[in-house]
């Protein structure tokens, strides 16, 4: 499974890379315009741009993700079918995201960034006896800082690099109260925090013409350590490809693909019963997804810019019972100064 994951990433690596050959092949002269709307990517796309000396950026992004029903790799199974197994199956579950974001650029090649999320999540059971309830949790979530390095300006192309670290400031001790016991250590899905240090690192391409806009972004999360309830949630690889048209030179829209593959958790946390609920078990927190976004950018003239990404799934191999993701909305604010 493994294996056929990694290929599925190198190919699509391989993909957008003749994408972005193609497009090239088609720019016209000219030099990159950061005023138009689609100079920044859609709004779901984190550390998409760079700023120039001095210059900082504020944003606050909203999204809001809902998942239904369970799957065992690509094929969708009833509630019945899990509580055949586990005598707890989840049912659905949101999580909105609140996200505050910083940028400032010391220098034309450097720009710093700082993300700072405050999560808001719940999720429905329902047990073998027929009993459903429900647990949520909320607080802010890890808090990443990064810096984006530029290494390549040609004319209307740019390539840089996503250097950053997570830290561990989101919580792994949530508690809620279920069925069987009251204040209960709740399963991996219901944190809203790592416990670990994580490196974050990619590299982002971005293309433009005289009506078009297009780039790819390749982004690589690694847990560094063992958080105290001893285990690691898995590593992420996630690459993106997107096209945009400018509209008019306040408005732009765009069409994303996004591929995620994520690893199972590694070691155990030694509160939570794997044989009751599947969100338990931490051989069962991997999969891959590919999914497709449409999404819209709106810069008004005193510089603010707007922005909204609807995004749906495509295809779901994921190593269950896992909830599917069933839609994920983002909308955004950025002010640049």
């Amino acid at each position: 499974m493994r294996i056929e994951r990694r290929v599925r990433q190198c190919a699509l690596a391989f993909i957008c890379l003749l994408a972005s050959i193609e497009l090239v092949a088609h720019d016209s002269e000219g030099s990159w315009d950061l005023s138009r709307p689609d100079s920044h990517a859609p709004i779901g796309v984190m550390g998409d741009h760079s700023h120039r000396t001095g210059e900082w950026m504020l944003s606050y992004r909203f999204m809001t993700m809902s998942m239904d029903g369970n799957r065992d790799q690509k094929q969708r199974i009833t509630q019945e079918d899990v509580l055949v197994t586990y005598p707890v199956a989840p049912k659905s579950m949101t999580m909105q995201m609140h996200m505050l974001g910083a940028m400032y650029a010391p220098t034309d090649r450097v720009t710093f960034m700082a993300m700072v999320p405050f999560i808001d999540q719940d999720m429905d059971h329902e047990t073998r006896t027929g009993i459903e309830f429900n647990t949520a949790t909320s607080g802010i979530g890890d808090v990443s800082v990064s810096a984006l390095v530029n290494t390549w300006d040609q004319k209307r192309h740019h390539v840089h690099l996503n250097l950053g670290l997570q830290a561990p400031t989101g919580s792994i001790n949530e508690r809620g109260d279920i069925p069987v016991r009251a204040d209960a250590p709740l399963p991996y899905p219901m944190q809203v925090g790592s416990g670990s240090w994580s490196a974050l690192f990619g590299g982002t391409y971005l293309g433009q013409s005289d009506h078009w806009s297009w780039g790819s972004q390749a982004m690589f999360t690694r847990r560094l350590d063992e958080n105290d309830a001893q285990y690691k949630l898995g590593n992420q690889t996630q690459f993106s490809s997107w096209l945009s048209r400018l509209v008019s030179p306040r408005w732009s829209v765009a069409g994303r693909l996004k591929f995620n593959d994520t690893d199972s958790i590694r070691g155990a946390d030694a509160r939570l019963n794997v044989n009751m609920v599947p969100t338990a078990d931490p051989s069962l927190r991997s999969g891959t997804l590919w999914s497709g976004s449409l999404s819209v950018n709106f810069k008004t003239r005193s510089g603010n810019r707007w922005a909204l990404e609807i995004e749906s799934p495509i295809s779901q191999d994921l190593d269950g019972p896992q909830l599917e993701t069933d839609l994920v909305v983002t909308a955004g604010w950025q002010y640049a100064f």
